[in-house]
């Protein structure tokens, strides 16, 4: 067969027309957020204070994002290939109560402890209520689009991403440029966006039988049990990727500019989870197929691999080439020191999209033990770190933080992780 031959014959695959419609809805809806940076960072619109309080906003959405999912989004992704449809409803229906219950215990400690943030951070007093709602509504969301992948549905996977979308965006930019309500109508946009997906995602459970199952103990038991090293995980990845805003808030008072600046920079050095979050997408649920099979094909695991790193290493190029030029021809001068953050955070997030492709064995095989020890070992690391660099070199300190951890955390996650890809690339397999 001639090379053209195969490249046509490639094109025509699912598999490819699935990770090219996962591809390009994350690219829809991540890159057009980003390129909305060029209008949401003119102070004629949000100043470099208000994205600092937006960026506090998002924040204490991740912080609070494992105390309700607990986990469930990973173990249902992988228990949706183990059990039966039956008790895959129970599972379902039962484990729906952990999050409402995290959602409301998360208000009653954010009023409880309403005086702190509002003091040390500067929240709005309506961010109490509104940042728990917000998480369940995203928890709903991200529920939904990982049983659409897990049902290799591409086609609603675009559907529901795109609408998210357009409705946020559509309502932020007329709020916020026609009706001037600033970081305002910023969040007003975010929070009708999650609206829809979370109605879209109750009806997409009802259409596929999910709820409305029977009521089992025996799940809630053993997801508490697995929520454990999972609010670890989780947490410890709110520790690397997010809790150097809150320091230097702390450390950085009545300067939440600076935070703004921060959080641009780090926003641009995210465009690479696009392409990474897109082929994870196709790549996870393949993996706990390939895993389930009674003869393992490591060799199908290699080449998805070599896939994935080829894909963002170009793609790692291409921002360190592209971005400062998009800093210096679009983005208000306000912001432009960010770009002595952006080359590190941007290192840093390559290495995690990297990482997180050997988390996979780990949530497959629910290896609570060693999630729970690499958790812990992210969160005391990125405490220690980001705490030590920020104090002492504030932003910047807090950009080079960032590639540290990152850099420790992937060589714990390859100890761990070793009897697995060791399997991979060192097998004799044909």
């Amino acid at each position: 067969m001639s090379t053209f031959k195969k490249i046509g014959s490639l094109t025509k695959s699912n598999v490819v027309k699935s990770v090219g419609i996962y591809t390009f809805t994350n690219f829809f809806t991540k890159a057009t957020s980003f390129f909305l940076l060029f209008l949401y960072t003119n102070p004629k619109y949000i100043s470099p204070e208000e994205n600092g309080l937006l960026s506090l906003f998002s924040t204490g959405i991740v912080f609070l994002m494992p105390f309700l999912s607990m986990g469930i989004i990973h173990s249902a992704g992988a228990d949706y290939f183990k059990l039966n449809k039956k008790e895959f409803s129970s599972f379902f229906t039962t484990t729906l109560v952990l999050p409402l219950a995290g959602a409301v215990a998360s208000f009653i400690f954010l009023f409880l402890f309403s005086n702190f943030f509002e003091e040390n951070f500067g929240w709005p007093h309506f961010f109490i209520w509104l940042i728990p709602l917000i998480t369940l509504f995203n928890f709903f969301t991200e529920h939904a689009l990982s049983m659409i992948r897990n049902n290799n549905e591409p086609g609603k996977f675009l559907t529901v991403n795109i609408t998210r979308v357009i409705i946020e965006i559509s309502i932020s930019v007329v709020l916020v440029v026609v009706f001037a309500w600033r970081w305002e109508g910023r969040v007003t946009g975010i929070a009708a966006a999650f609206i829809f997906s979370t109605a879209y995602a109750v009806i997409y459970f009802y259409k596929k039988n999910f709820i409305f199952g029977r009521f089992n103990k025996k799940f809630i038991k053993n997801e508490l049990w697995y929520a454990i090293p999972l609010i670890a995980l989780q947490f410890g990845i709110f520790c690397m990727n997010a809790s150097d805003k809150f320091f230097l808030a702390h450390y950085i008072k009545d300067d939440n500019a600076t935070v703004g600046i921060y959080n641009i920079a780090w926003i641009f050095s995210t465009v690479l989870t696009i392409l990474s979050n897109a082929l994870l997408h196709y790549i996870f649920p393949s993996i706990y197929s390939t895993l389930s099979e009674q003869v393992i094909n490591y060799k199908k695991i290699k080449k998805n691999f070599y896939f994935f790193i080829a894909a963002i290493s170009f793609s790692l190029i291409m921002l360190l080439v592209f971005i400062p030029v998009a800093y210096k021809y679009f983005i208000n001068e306000k912001y432009y020191a960010g770009l002595n953050y952006y080359y590190f955070l941007c290192l840093g997030v390559f290495i995690w999209c990297v990482n997180y492709f050997f988390y996979s064995f780990l949530l497959y095989y629910k290896e609570k033990k060693k999630l729970f020890v690499l958790s812990l070992f992210s969160i005391i690391v990125s405490l220690l770190v980001y705490n030590f660099m920020i104090k002492n070199y504030g932003a910047k300190g807090a950009a080079i933080a960032n590639l540290i951890i990152y850099s420790l955390v992937f060589l714990l996650t390859l100890i761990m992780t070793q009897k697995f890809w060791r399997k991979i690339f060192f097998s004799h397999q044909k």
